[in-house]
């Protein structure tokens, strides 16, 4: 299996820098770093230290193409990435109980209900340890950024690399990718199966909406047939019934004005009796005050007796008046409610034939809206559980994403070693030795830091003058350099003896002609500012020989 590399440069040159960083310059800004965190004489007596090498060594990373990107795998296995994997409710028994019950609307209804809170939440969440993964976002931009120069000067690089040992090779890395990618697919596929999932709850419900919405119109149409011949049969009933009303009422009418009119008939003849009774009495009465006033006794007693029987007849007659003026009243009353009594009743009788329409047409629409009432029921059981689905769906998709997002935007041909540059300082005593590692750094133009601290910067120290020149590339990076990378050294004890090795080997203060790549560092130190003349003095008479 073979691969391509790619080395890195160490230095990336900021925009605002006008004049090229030169490896002299590097040389000699990182040659005052390794000076400055050297430890002197203290107060205290404590030995001084002194440089036992500065090495220039590269990190390895695997650079694993994914579409048009790439994930970068950690060649030494230091670093790691852990995700949480959230595992899904089963879609499967989910999609069956649905198909199984499908046949019977009570027994699909009964399915959802038993699946309300299936997806109320995954099935359990654990950590996933992703091994090797370069996961960290900052220290994937400032890789990515590093590749795009690396990149540019492939062609033109001559400098040798020195790399530290690789612990996971081309072989070891694609399988960490491996697993990577597979997570990757195995979201998608549990994404497809849960929009699977929705997609036949959508099928099956709209089936049996369906079935419902043809259920409303059989409902609609029998209705109609029993309403229209309903109305042809209550109409000829309601006629029939206002036929038979009407004669009854004619004939309680016609009864009831035989015996008014005779009995009024009476009345009248009685009313003219009375009233000749009444000018009779009228004229007997009289008479008797003209024989009284002649003073004829018999005469006076012969109308006084004309008088009395005259108003006996009176009396007799008014006693027969009111005797058929009750009558007649009594008559005209149980006419009126006679025929009130026959309206009533046959009204009554033409409302229970009109009810029966209104019955027919509101069980028609008591059917019609018990089963729209179980659309919306439907409905809103299949949607909530489409919902939960859709919010796991969404989930799903975020964490997919973000482990799409742990890649660079640079898609190799295949497989390629990217070599990191670093510089490991290595410090001694009689006693105990120590490592310290600098990380890959961004070379800052002097002009816009002058234009910020031109009155200060030279009351900075040496050491804070080259940490403004040389800027990590960033501090996830510089704490992968100088926590991580170098605890790891610290405790394996194998590693040490590697970077020893090598280190020893690559020592840059033992490189042929240090002497008069330092001399021309210092001197493009000085013209640029970041250096006096003192200090480019001390600087060359300590490492320069």
């Amino acid at each position: 299996m073979s691969s391509s590399s790619l080395t890195l440069p160490y230095v990336v040159e900021d925009e605002g820098r006008r004049k090229p960083f030169t490896r002299d310059m590097e040389s000699v800004a990182v040659l005052c770093l390794a000076e400055a965190k050297r430890k002197k004489p203290g107060i205290l007596g404590a030995p001084p230290e002194k440089i036992s090498f500065i090495s220039k060594l590269h990190y390895p990373l695997w650079a694993i193409p994914w579409n048009e990107e790439c994930i970068i795998v950690d060649g030494l296995k230091i670093l790691s990435h852990t995700i949480e994997y959230m595992k899904p409710p089963n879609v499967n028994l989910f999609v069956e109980n649905l198909k199984r019950n499908a046949t019977a609307r009570e027994l699909f209804r009964s399915a959802l209900k038993s699946h309300t809170k299936t997806f109320e939440d995954f099935a359990e969440t654990t950590r996933v340890s992703m091994n090797s993964i370069v996961a960290n976002k900052e220290i994937l931009s400032t890789i990515s950024r590093y590749v795009e120069h690396g990149l540019a000067l492939k062609k033109g690089a001559t400098e040798p690399v020195t790399s530290i040992p690789l612990k996971l090779d081309e072989e070891g890395a694609m399988e960490k990718a491996g697993n990577l990618f597979n997570r990757w697919r195995l979201i998608q596929s549990e994404i497809e199966g849960l929009r699977y999932a929705i997609n036949v709850l959508d099928e099956e419900t709209k089936l049996h909406n369906q079935k419902i919405v043809g259920e409303i119109e059989q409902i609609q149409e029998t209705f109609e047939d029993k309403i229209s011949r309903a109305k042809s049969e209550v109409e000829e009933n309601v006629e029939q019934l206002t036929t038979e009303r009407d004669v009854k009422i004619k004939r309680i009418f016609t009864v009831s004005e035989k015996e008014l009119k005779a009995a009024l008939k009476e009345r009248a003849g009685d009313e003219q009796k009375l009233e000749k009774l009444e000018r009779d009495k009228r004229v007997y009465q009289k008479r008797k005050q003209i024989r009284k006033s002649k003073g004829d006794e018999t005469g006076v007693t012969y109308w006084d007796h004309k008088t009395k029987v005259c108003k006996n007849k009176i009396s007799e007659v008014k006693g027969k008046i009111k005797v058929l003026s009750r009558f007649i009243e009594r008559t005209r009353k149980q006419g009126e409610l006679g025929i009130k009594k026959l309206n009533e009743s046959y009204q009554g009788m033409i409302v229970r034939e009109r009810k029966k329409i209104s019955d027919l047409e509101t069980l028609r629409d008591s059917q019609i809206e018990t089963a729209k009432k179980e659309v919306g029921e439907l409905v809103s059981e299949a949607s909530s559980i489409t919902n939960l689905i859709e919010q796991l769906i969404e989930q799903k998709k975020l964490q997919a994403s973000q482990l799409k997002e742990i890649t660079i935007p640079w898609g190799p041909e295949g497989v390629t070693l990217i070599n990191m540059p670093f510089y490991v300082f290595r410090y001694e005593t009689k006693e105990k030795s120590r490592y310290h590692m600098h990380p890959p750094v961004v070379a800052m133009g002097y002009e816009g830091i002058i234009r910020r601290i031109q009155k200060t910067i030279w009351s900075f120290s040496l050491e804070s003058r080259i940490k403004l020149l040389l800027r990590p590339g960033s501090r996830a990076l510089e704490e992968m350099f100088t926590s991580i990378l170098a605890e790891r050294v610290r405790e394996d004890e194998t590693l040490t003896g590697v970077v020893y090795e090598i280190g020893s080997s690559k020592n840059l203060l033992n490189v042929q002609d240090f002497g008069e790549a330092l001399a021309r560092g210092v001197e493009e130190l000085k013209v640029e500012g970041w250096i006096s003349r003192e200090e480019g003095d001390a600087i060359l008479k300590a490492y320069a020989h």
